[in-house]
Protein backbone atom coordinates (compact mmCIF):
# COMPACT_ATOMS: atom_id res chain seq x y z
CA UNK A 1 0.00 0.00 0.00
CA UNK A 2 1.34 3.66 -0.88
CA UNK A 3 1.67 6.22 1.49
CA UNK A 4 0.80 9.68 0.69
CA UNK A 5 4.02 10.80 0.04
CA UNK A 6 4.48 8.15 -2.22
CA UNK A 7 1.21 9.37 -3.83
CA UNK A 8 1.84 13.23 -4.08
CA UNK A 9 5.03 11.91 -5.80
CA UNK A 10 3.26 9.52 -7.83
CA UNK A 11 0.20 11.61 -9.48
CA UNK A 12 0.10 15.18 -10.64
CA UNK A 13 -3.05 16.85 -8.55
CA UNK A 14 -4.98 19.75 -9.77
CA UNK A 15 -3.73 23.29 -8.00
CA UNK A 16 -4.84 23.70 -4.53
CA UNK A 17 -6.61 20.19 -4.87
CA UNK A 18 -5.99 16.52 -4.40
CA UNK A 19 -7.70 15.28 -7.51
CA UNK A 20 -5.89 13.43 -9.60
CA UNK A 21 -4.86 14.79 -12.98
CA UNK A 22 -2.09 12.39 -14.17
CA UNK A 23 -3.82 10.33 -17.17
CA UNK A 24 -4.49 7.08 -16.44
CA UNK A 25 -7.16 4.68 -14.11
CA UNK A 26 -7.58 7.20 -11.25
CA UNK A 27 -7.72 10.48 -13.38
CA UNK A 28 -10.31 12.72 -11.57
CA UNK A 29 -10.30 10.78 -8.61
CA UNK A 30 -8.81 12.06 -5.06
CA UNK A 31 -5.56 11.00 -4.18
CA UNK A 32 -6.64 8.57 -1.64
CA UNK A 33 -8.70 6.39 -4.26
CA UNK A 34 -5.51 4.52 -5.31
CA UNK A 35 -4.48 4.28 -1.29
CA UNK A 36 -7.51 2.56 -1.06
CA UNK A 37 -7.40 0.90 -4.46
CA UNK A 38 -4.00 -0.75 -3.53
CA UNK A 39 -5.63 -2.20 -0.23
CA UNK A 40 -8.11 -3.75 -2.02
CA UNK A 41 -5.86 -5.63 -4.66
CA UNK A 42 -4.07 -6.88 -1.27
CA UNK A 43 -7.35 -8.54 -0.06
CA UNK A 44 -7.96 -5.60 2.66
CA UNK A 45 -11.36 -4.44 2.01
CA UNK A 46 -13.56 -4.32 4.77
CA UNK A 47 -16.68 -5.16 2.58
CA UNK A 48 -17.80 -5.99 -0.64
CA UNK A 49 -21.35 -4.67 -2.42
CA UNK A 50 -22.62 -5.09 -5.83
CA UNK A 51 -24.52 -2.73 -8.03
CA UNK A 52 -26.33 -3.60 -11.25
CA UNK A 53 -23.69 -6.87 -11.49
CA UNK A 54 -20.39 -4.60 -10.15
CA UNK A 55 -18.42 -5.26 -7.43
CA UNK A 56 -17.78 -2.31 -5.25
CA UNK A 57 -15.35 -2.65 -2.62
CA UNK A 58 -16.01 -0.97 0.76
CA UNK A 59 -13.37 0.10 3.02
CA UNK A 60 -14.20 1.32 6.75
CA UNK A 61 -12.25 4.68 7.33
CA UNK A 62 -9.80 4.45 9.93
CA UNK A 63 -7.50 6.79 12.14
CA UNK A 64 -4.57 5.76 10.62
CA UNK A 65 -6.31 7.02 7.11
CA UNK A 66 -7.25 9.73 8.28
CA UNK A 67 -3.76 10.41 9.47
CA UNK A 68 -2.57 10.31 6.23
CA UNK A 69 -5.23 11.72 4.18
CA UNK A 70 -7.38 14.14 6.64
CA UNK A 71 -9.84 15.31 4.14
CA UNK A 72 -11.37 11.49 5.45
CA UNK A 73 -12.06 13.03 9.29
CA UNK A 74 -15.40 12.83 8.62
CA UNK A 75 -16.33 10.17 6.74
CA UNK A 76 -16.69 6.32 8.41
CA UNK A 77 -16.25 4.38 5.10
CA UNK A 78 -14.78 4.47 1.03
CA UNK A 79 -16.17 2.60 -1.73
CA UNK A 80 -14.73 2.16 -4.90
CA UNK A 81 -15.71 0.30 -8.23
CA UNK A 82 -13.73 -0.61 -11.66
CA UNK A 83 -15.72 0.24 -14.57
CA UNK A 84 -15.71 -1.81 -17.94
CA UNK A 85 -12.30 0.14 -19.25
CA UNK A 86 -10.35 -0.04 -15.75
CA UNK A 87 -10.90 3.36 -14.41
CA UNK A 88 -11.37 3.19 -10.70
CA UNK A 89 -14.57 5.51 -9.63
CA UNK A 90 -15.53 6.34 -5.92
CA UNK A 91 -18.82 5.91 -5.22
Amino acid sequence: MATRVELDAAFDTYPGTDTIRSPGKFEGECLYVPYFWGIMLDGGADDEDEDEGVPIAIFDVNADDVAQFPELADRETVALWEDDQGFVHEC
